[in-house]
């Protein structure tokens, strides 16, 4: 006889409802050429964006001027501009629809401010359970650990005292 234990469908489906929105991240850098109080105006173009899509905003981080790993050259105007350092910020958000992706993209594109960005989608964002130590040992089964006590403060020990526990010690090894 051989049990099988099968959990229906139908608990599983209502333990946890579905989220079917899609989950974006969008990383940017501004050029260093903006003023640091004309910063909010850039984000703020790209979160009205977002508003425009009806799209969630999970998680952002305010631009912060940060130096590039490598210099980054964009020819604006007939000449060629290099930068060393930009304002780099990022927001994570969910849209419902992929349609309003390609509008994003090109206001990203068509900002003049915006360097370099990255658009990807990413995995829907999980609510960690806070971990909890758990120690096991057999030795320790069914007692309760203790607070270590203050070890005992070491006291004057004599020559001749040493010299007898010693002996008592080496003389107990021999028998």
């Amino acid at each position: 006889m051989e049990e099988t234990s099968q959990v229906s469908p139908e608990t599983s489906s209502q333990a946890a409802p579905k989220d079917t929105r899609l989950i974006y991240e969008v990383g940017f850098h501004i050029v260093p050429t903006v003023e640091e109080s004309k910063i909010g105006d850039v984000v703020q173009k790209i979160r009205a964006v977002l508003d425009s899509a009806k799209a969630e905003v999970i998680g952002e981080q305010f631009p912060a001027k940060m130096t590039l790993a490598y210099t980054i050259e964009r020819s604006t105007t007939g000449k060629r501009e290099k930068y060393n350092d930009a304002y780099f910020g990022w927001m994570k958000f969910a849209v419902e629809d992929r349609e309003s992706i390609p509008t994003l993209e090109g206001v990203l594109r068509s900002t003049h401010e915006i360097l370099r960005y990255l658009l990807v989608q990413s995995a829907i964002p999980e609510v960690a359970a806070p971990r909890r130590a758990v120690f096991s040992s057999n030795r320790l089964e069914g007692e309760t650990i203790k607070k270590p006590t203050a070890p005992e403060e070491a006291g004057v020990v004599s020559e001749a005292e040493l010299d007898k526990s010693i002996d008592a010690l080496v003389t107990e090894e021999k028998i």
